[in-house]
């Protein structure tokens, strides 16, 4: 993306492990128009050493109060640990910065009213990172739900996960740990978008499988609109064998998708069905109820969609909210809608 702006936006980091130093330093290398890295904050001195050997320019400090006396300092991008992202929101928001703040918002959603109350106080300054709303695939496959060609949908389901002995603070119940708040909040977004409103219905499981702690690494959840529409989502943390991340059932077709490759099966619209009624009379013997010979497309296409994608995308789209006055595809209250599932979710498992 070429920039118009007349200065990238200067950013500073809040926290430098796998969401800070792993996933937004380099993101934000692919934007060099847009964004400036101009400060970082971690506790820790050799991630601190990681940013000046990379960012010569970039000035480090270790405590978060010095980082937001830093005038120089427009955006804050918060990527410390789940259970501070409240606090260390509402703070940069009462210098009156832009914040960008990783996901999850919060623990619970009074939390997430909490940060929702301070952002309107603030001016509507926060920005959400549900960038996984983003994803190619996704992007896509909503894409040919939206063309008709697979007629009314019925059922949704999503897929994620691996199995992983995974042992980080990320597991561990009191620093915010498990996958409800981890990826499972992203395919609850993914879900809610699909669904289009809030579930009118809703089942839902958390399992410990194989990581170390003592939080949940499996996530299920079931959600129906009021249109009869089921999006039916699980992570697991303890899956051995691979499945379709998509599966999208229709009344005129069904498909699946990877990351890579959707496969399609649906009646072609050229031929139309025969008219049928159902009759009450008793079938012939053998009769299994007078099948349709019907005209099918399948094919295999590559995961392309039409509109921009990509998880770093969301870099653009706060750009132009801040610089440009934009609208910011995800919206505060989306953010906490979701986190008002996670907490119902929670609420009714054994890990409350």
């Amino acid at each position: 993306m070429t920039s118009s702006f007349r200065e990238p936006i200067r950013v500073g980091i809040v926290g430098l492990g796998r969401a800070g130093w792993g996933m937004h330093c380099p993101e934000l290398d692919n934007y060099p128009d847009l964004f400036r890295l101009a400060a970082v904050c971690d506790p820790l001195k050799d991630r601190r050493d990681w940013v000046a050997a990379r960012y010569p320019n970039c000035r480090t400090y270790r405590r978060f109060e010095d980082l937001l006396l830093d005038g120089d300092v427009e955006l804050v991008d918060i990527a410390t640990r789940s259970e501070d992202h409240v606090a260390h929101a509402v703070k940069a928001l009462k210098t009156g910065r832009w914040v960008n703040l990783e996901s999850p918002i919060s623990l619970d959603a009074d939390q997430a009213l909490v940060l929702r109350a301070a952002s309107i106080r603030a001016g509507n300054k926060l920005f959400i990172r549900l960038n996984r709303r983003f994803e190619p695939a996704f992007v896509h496959v909503c894409e040919i739900i939206a063309s008709g060609i697979l007629g009314e949908i019925h059922t949704i389901r999503l897929r994620r996960g691996a199995y992983s002995r995974r042992d980080d603070w990320q597991t561990v119940q009191r620093c915010g740990g498990g996958q409800l708040l981890g990826e499972g909040l992203h395919l609850i977004d993914q879900a809610l978008q699909m669904l289009g409103s809030s579930p009118v219905r809703m089942w839902s499981d958390l399992k410990r499988v194989a990581a170390m702690g003592d939080a949940e690494d499996t996530v299920s959840i079931i959600m129906r609109n009021l249109a009869g529409l089921t999006v039916d989502l699980e992570f697991s943390g303890g899956r051995v064998l691979p499945v379709p991340a998509y599966t999208v059932s229709g009344e005129k077709g069904e498909l699946t998708a990877t990351d890579e490759v959707i496969t399609l099966k649906y009646v072609d619209p050229q031929h139309a069905a025969p008219r049928r009624r159902a009759s009450v009379r008793t079938p012939p013997l053998g009769d299994g109820g007078s099948m349709d010979d019907l005209q099918w497309i399948e094919k295999q296409i590559p995961v392309a969609p039409q509109a921009p994608a990509g998880r770093t995308l969301i870099w653009e789209h706060l750009a132009n909210a801040i610089r440009l006055n934009k609208p910011y595809p995800v919206t505060l209250d989306q953010a906490v809608d979701v986190m008002r599932i996670i907490s119902l979710v929670r609420k009714d498992s054994a890990f409350a």
